[in-house]
């Protein structure tokens, strides 16, 4: 490091992802710094504890992988962690207005009035769908149609992606929004056929290592899923994080790299040997970056962060005739409502409304109805509430109400990809010692983001270790089974 330099590594961003970039490279020994624009650490996963209800404004639960497991442990948070209780297991999605459940098994479907029967004749030809030609980007909805027909596409996967990214099938690309599905067909010829294999290997190394298979547990934390970035924030102190902190630009000078931030209206330079930037694409493109990077820092900025909203409602629970025995509803947009979703907030975990009342939380917007992500509370009543209490049989008002907006809410991983990740290694060659990653590379779940802090810290310390700008394989999967960045 450069003896002119403050810092080590300067992360950009105090989201879930920074944070724990942050906090692995303070565990290496890597003198470190985040920058944060905002007052608070925790990006969009915060949560509010107001008249007995815990409300959450992002995600509400994350499924428990090996990496989350190791860092609640190390972060001494194990006798925090709720586990969500058996019945959110159980989902609904909403057809003709009424609330199915979503079939857990083969045997289930076939009994499911989810799919006609026409439907679940079509499913079982999907084995013996041929591949498709050609390395052509193909869209979620192109995808599914072709394998399993139209209407999984209408009653499965379209609220799915709309529970997941508030997306839209037609636009978003199989193999980054949804790897996974596009392996089981590249490597084993069928889902069908993947799905077997997988669980027979899965089998196969439960009976040579002893080890059970990881279900998966979603949890929480008994103050909300804020916990999590709250602790690697006191774990990392004070003199790590700066609130406040804009970051104006990024440059490379002399062995390292400059931030500029303006601070309680005061400009300062920072240095340091690396950089890592895990801002989203929306905010990093108005970073002023070095002239040669204009036109892939041009290409970056086409990723849509479309606005969702959250209507956390509390109702009393004699109010309310659905018995809310699932984790929640997801409305396909053929039923052509404005709610995306609902969550049966309260069924999930413990604490989350006082005992005599239910917390419901609803989403919008998204890129099926844009306007709502920003519309007004007042607003958001007049149209939500409605749709909500006809959906549950509701028959009085609410009795708690709490708003959250994120105009920018995730990133939306559409057809044509490629090129995205291509400008953002492009903008790496172009500026040494600079590391843009994030959930645009990684994912959009807490899982995802959490993994990722251990991918872009080991990044830093091989860039610190060389002096030079490398440039690796970014891999990105999205579980469909474990995401839960909005409603799933």
């Amino acid at each position: 490091m450069s003896a002119a330099a403050d810092y080590s590594v300067i992360v950009c961003g105090a989201g879930l992802t920074g944070l724990t970039t942050a906090w692995h490279l303070r565990q290496r020994g890597v003198r470190v710094a985040v920058l944060e624009a905002g007052d608070g650490v925790g990006g969009v996963v915060q949560s509010t504890a107001r008249d007995g209800f815990l409300v959450e404004h992002g995600a509400n639960s994350c499924t428990l992988t090996d990496e989350i497991e190791q860092l609640v442990g190390a972060l001494d948070l194990t006798a925090a962690v709720r586990i969500a209780a058996p019945l959110a297991q159980r989902r609904f999605v909403v057809r003709h207005g009424a609330l199915r459940a979503v079939p857990g098994s083969p045997r289930a479907l076939l009994r499911s009035p989810l799919l006609s029967a026409t439907a679940k004749l079509r499913l079982l030809a999907e084995p013996f769908i041929g591949q498709r030609e050609g390395d052509a980007d193909e869209s979620v909805a192109a995808f599914v149609r072709r394998r399993l027909g139209s209407e999984p596409l209408t009653w499965a996967v379209d609220p799915f992606v709309s529970g997941v990214y508030a997306g839209d099938p037609e636009h978003l690309s199989v193999k980054h929004a949804f790897p996974r599905l596009a392996a089981l067909e590249r490597e084993h010829g069928s889902l069908a056929r993947g799905a077997i294999a997988l669980a027979r290997r899965a089998r196969s190394s439960r009976q040579e290592t002893g080890v059970p298979a990881r279900r998966h547990t979603m949890v929480s934390f008994a103050d909300g899923m804020a916990t999590l970035p709250r602790r690697l924030a006191a774990a990392l102190g004070p003199e790590t994080i700066q609130l406040g902190a804009q970051v104006r630009a990024i440059a490379h000078e002399d062995d390292g790299c400059t931030v500029t931030i303006s601070r309680n209206g005061v400009t300062e330079t920072l240095r340091a040997s690396t950089v890592v930037s895990t801002l989203p694409l929306h905010a990093l493109t108005h970073v002023a970056l070095p002239a040669v990077t204009l036109e892939a820092v041009a290409r970056l900025s086409t990723v849509a962060y479309p606005a969702v909203a959250s209507l956390a409602l509390g109702f009393r629970r004699s109010d309310v005739q659905h018995p809310l025995d699932g984790f929640g509803c997801l409305i396909p947009s053929v039923e052509s409502r404005r709610t995306l979703g609902i969550l049966f907030s309260s069924t999930l975990f413990e604490g989350r409304a006082p005992a005599d009342q239910v917390l419901l939380t609803c989403f919008t917007g998204g890129t099926r109805h844009p306007d709502l992500g920003t519309a007004s509370t007042g607003t958001l009543l007049e149209i939500i509430a409605p749709e909500v209490r006809a959906l549950l049989g509701i028959s009085a008002a609410p009795t708690f109400v709490h708003h959250t907006s994120w105009a920018h809410a995730i990133p939306q991983f559409d057809t044509g990809y490629d090129a995205v990740l291509a400008a953002a290694d492009t903008i790496e060659a172009l500026i040494p010692g600079f590391i843009i990653d994030g959930q645009f590379r990684r994912g959009v779940s807490v899982g995802d983001c959490i993994a990722a802090g251990a991918t872009i810290a080991a990044r830093a310390v091989a860039m610190l270790a060389a002096c030079v700008a490398p440039m690796p394989e970014h891999p990105r999967a999205v579980d469909p089974g474990t995401a839960s960045a909005t409603v799933a």
